[in-house]
Parts: structure tokens; sequence; C-alpha cells
């Protein structure tokens, strides 16, 4: 019992401790590759205690209501070898949290138009995404799940087949890739309106690997703005 009791403490406790959002983490990963593009292309310690600085305050800046201990975590000013960067951000990972874990009956009554909805693999949850995002190739549909202050919404993409040899920008997470990677989706709005034009469609370019997009989406900005639109949610 007292091994269980110590088990659930520890849980509470590291629960607790995490105070930096996935897509929060991301930036910072981005940010320290521009350190260490700084430390292994300029020679001038000056210009590189600078930029240092400078990355800090960026990352700070993104936060609020930090706590003394925060701040000194995040204090990227004290690393003084690029080589410590990947042991920081391994440290740092230990702090951050993704969206709260859902289940399959959640995700049946989300997406309860959806005839043989195929339901994702779970699993991928243990992994802190910003969203859920799975594809059911039999209906040619990306499905998105999100939790925006505390409700779970979602919405249905429509994959197109363009076949085009362009590429392409991912509306989330700014990826540039070809059509196999990022790949135009037309999702289906609600609106104001009741019987005929109460729906519309807006298309954009997504991400077809959600869990790759998760790893490098650096705000939730636009995948707010486009859950709002396709929800007809006004706030």
């Amino acid at each position: 019992m007292n091994n269980k009791n110590n088990d659930i403490r520890k849980e509470v406790l590291d629960f607790m401790k995490t105070f930096i959002k996935k897509h929060e983490y991301n930036y910072i990963k981005k940010c320290l590759n521009d350190l260490n593009n700084a430390y292994r292309g300029c020679m001038d310690i000056n210009i590189i205690e600078a930029t240092k600085t400078y990355i800090c305050g960026k990352i700070l800046s993104i936060f609020s209501n930090l706590s003394e201990e925060d701040r000194e975590l995040l204090d990227i000013t004290k690393i003084n070898d690029p080589l410590y960067i990947d042991t920081y951000l391994a440290e740092l990972d230990k702090y951050v949290y993704g969206m709260s874990n859902i289940t399959n009956a959640q995700i049946s009554k989300l997406f309860k138009k959806e005839k043989k909805l195929k339901l994702p693999n779970l699993n991928s949850q243990d992994s802190k995404n910003v969203y859920l995002g799975w594809i059911d190739e039999s209906s040619r549909k990306l499905f998105v799940a999100y939790n925006m202050n505390g409700k779970l919404i979602g919405m249905t993409c429509k994959l197109t087949n363009h076949n085009s040899n362009s590429t392409h920008i991912c509306a989330l997470c700014n990826r540039v890739g070809s059509e196999n990677d990022v790949a135009f989706v037309s999702a289906i709005c609600k609106t104001d309106n009741t019987g005929e034009g109460a729906y519309r469609s807006i298309g954009f370019y997504l991400c077809l690997d959600s869990d790759k997009c998760n790893e490098r989406i650096v705000s939730i900005e636009k995948l707010e703005k486009i859950l709002k639109d396709v929800n007809n949610i006004k706030l």
C-alpha cells in the first residue's frame, strides 16, 4: 500500500511541476537551434553573449506569472557550450505537458455524424500532443481533436488528390513539404444560417503526419482560429 501511495504522490508532484505547454517547448527548441547556429557560426564571445540575452528574452516573453524557480529553469544564458543544448532540452522536457488524454467515447461523441468512424491509436497520447490528429484512409479524411479552454472540439478535413509537384506550407506548423507531406484539405464550417447556406467550406494545407506536426508547432493561434471558424465559435 505504501508503494502505491508513493507512486500516486510522485504522479501528483510530476503534474504540479509541469508548466510548459507543448507548443511553448517547441518554440524554445527553435530558439535554441538559433543559439546553436550562433555558437557554430561566430567566434566573437560578445556577440554570442548578446545573442543569448536576446534569445532568453524571447523565451521568457511567451510566459506569464513565472515563479523564480521557473525563470531560473528557463535562463538559457547559462548555456556556455552548444553540446549542452540537447541535455538542457531533455531536462526541460520533464516540465512539459500536452493536451489532456481523451477516450474513444469522447471521440465518438465529438464526431457523432461520421459513419463508421475509424478511431485513432490513443497510445500516441503519451507523447504530449498539442492536438490529436489521425487519418482514415478508407474515407480519405483527416480528423483533428483539440482541447480549447477545457472543451473538446474537432474538425473533419476531406483530403483531396491534387497530384501536384509543388511544395506547400502547413497552416499549423509552417512545415514546407511536397503533396506527400503537406496536403490540401477542406473542412465544412457551421454558420449562423439555417436550411440552405447553413454550411460552407474552407480549404488549407495540413501535415499528413500529425505526430511530426505536433513536434513543430510553436504557436496555437492559427490552429485555434481555424477550429473557431469551422465550429462557428465567436469567442
